[in-house]
C-alpha cells in the first residue's frame, strides 16, 4: 500500500513541474473524483448507500507556498470536499521559521499528525486506496489544529530520523448517527517520532487532550440521551466530558523494494469519560506494482472496548462498534500525475450501536490527479 513517501511529496506537493514559479511562489493542486455504490445500504460507511454517489470520494485542493526570506515562508491549503458542499475550508494556514536546515518551527492551523498518511490524507494520488480505510483513519473531523510545532531532522549512521512536537487547540463538528455535536480539543498535544532505514519504515506517536461537548441533560440527541440515562442510573460522572483528558496513540511499520510494499498501523483510543468507548484499531496491507499498475490487499478492524463497571458497561453497549473488512483494488498510473482506481470492500459489521451488523460490499472508482 505503500508509495515511497518522499517521492510522492515531492512529485504532489512541493515540487511538481506544473507548479507556478514567481519569487519563490510555488502553487500546487490536487483533486479527486470519485463515484461508490453499497450493495446494503444498512450497512454503514460514510458518505454511501446503495445508491452510487458521488460526493464522498470527491474533492479539490489547492496548496500556495511562498518563502519570505531565507529562513521563513509562508504556507496555505484549500481544500474543498464533495461530501461538505464544496464549501471551501483552510486545512493549512502556517508560518515556518527555519532556523537551520534541519530545523523547523511553524505556527498557524497544521495538519493534525495522527497517522502515517496524515500529511497527505487529501491528496489521493498519494497512497493506493481510494480513500485510507475509516476504521483506522476514523479521526477526519480533528484533522487540523490551531497551534504550534516543531520538527527537528537528524541521521543516525544509516538511519534517517524525525521528531517532531505540537501542542494547539481545535474546535470542530463531528457526528454520530448523522446527528451534529460540536467538540472542542483543549490542552491538545502530542509527539511524533520517523525513523527510516534501507527499506523500512517505522512511526510511533501519542497525542492527549482535554475535550468538552455540546451535550445537553435532557436533549433529545443519541448522547444527550445517553447521558440522561445514565444519570438517571447513577453513572452520570462517569458519561459527562468536559474536561476528561483523551489519549491517542499509534504505530506503523512499512516496507518497500519499489516492487513490493507493505504497511502495518495500529492506534488505540483511550478516555476517562464513559460517552466515548476506548477501542482499538489496525491495518494490514501489501502491494505489488507491475509496471503502471499496482495490486493492493488489505485487511482491517476496530473494536471498541467496554468498562468494567456492570452499568457503565450496559449503557456503552448502546454505543458499541466492532466491524472488520477486506479491501482489494488496483491502480493504473496511466499518464504523469493521473492515476485511475478501482477497489471492492467487504464490509462485515459485528456489532453496530449495540445490535447485530451487517454485512455489505462498497464498489468504488475515482480518478486522482496532480497539477
Amino acid at each position: 500500500m505503500l508509495r515511497l513517501k518522499s517521492t510522492v511529496l515531492a512529485v504532489a506537493l512541493i515540487g511538481a513541474s506544473a507548479s507556478t514559479h514567481a519569487n519563490d511562489l510555488r502553487i500546487n493542486g490536487f483533486m479527486s473524483v470519485g463515484a461508490g455504490v453499497l450493495s446494503n445500504s444498512d450497512v454503514t460507511v460514510n458518505g454511501f448507500d446503495d445508491d452510487m454517489g458521488y460526493s464522498a470520494d470527491t474533492m479539490v485542493g489547492l496548496q500556495i507556498s511562498k518563502n519570505v526570506n531565507d529562513s521563513t515562508s509562508a504556507t496555505a491549503q484549500l481544500v474543498a470536499r464533495g461530501n461538505e458542499d464544496f464549501n471551501t475550508e483552510a486545512a493549512w494556514a502556517y508560518i515556518t521559521y527555519s532556523p537551520d536546515d534541519n530545523t523547523d518551527l511553524r505556527i498557524g492551523r497544521l495538519r493534525s499528525p495522527f497517522f502515517y498518511y496524515s500529511d497527505f490524507l487529501e491528496v489521493g494520488y498519494a497512497y493506493n486506496w481510494i480513500r485510507p480505510p475509516e476504521e483506522v483513519y476514523r479521526l477526519d473531523a480533528f484533522s487540523s489544529i490551531n497551534g504550534v510545532d516543531v520538527t527537528r531532522r537528524f541521521t543516525l549512521g544509516a538511519t534517517d530520523g524525525s521528531v517532531q512536537a505540537y501542542v494547539g487547540r481545535a474546535l470542530e463538528a463531528f457526528e454520530v448517527n448523522g446527528t451534529p455535536y460540536e467538540l472542542s480539543l483543549k490542552n491538545f498535544a502530542g509527539l511524533v517520532v520517523n525513523l527510516t532505514h534501507g527499506n523500512f519504515g517505522y512511526r510511533a506517536s501519542a497525542h492527549t487532550a482535554d475535550a468538552y461537548t455540546d451535550l445537553v441533560l435532557g436533549g433529545t440527541r443519541d448522547l444527550d440521551q445517553v447521558y440522561g440515562l445514565a444519570t438517571l442510573n447513577g453513572v452520570g460522572e462517569d458519561f459527562a466530558v468536559d474536561g476528561k483528558t483523551s489519549h491517542f496513540y499509534e504505530m506503523a511499520a512499512t516496507w518497500d523494494n519499489g516492487d513490493i510494499s507493505a504497511i502495518a498501523e495500529v492506534t488505540s483510543f483511550q478516555q476517562k469519560t464513559a460517552t466515548f468507548l476506548d477501542d482499538i484499531a489496525a491495518l494490514y496491507s501489501v502491494a505489488k506494482r507491475f509496471d503502471n499498475t499496482t495490486i493492493h490487499l488489505t485487511y482491517t478492524s476496530k473494536r471498541d472496548i467496554k468498562e468494567s463497571n456492570s452499568t457503565v458497561s450496559a449503557i456503552q453497549s448502546l454505543l458499541e462498534q466492532h466491524s472488520t473488512s477486506w479491501i482489494i483494488g488496483a491502480r493504473y498510473d496511466y499518464d504523469a500525475g493521473t492515476a485511475f482506481k478501482f477497489e471492492v470492500q467487504r464490509i462485515d459489521e459485528k456489532i453496530n450501536s449495540g445490535a447485530e451488523g451487517e454485512t455489505g460490499m462498497l464498489y468504488s472508482a475515482a480518478l486522482d490527479l496532480v497539477f
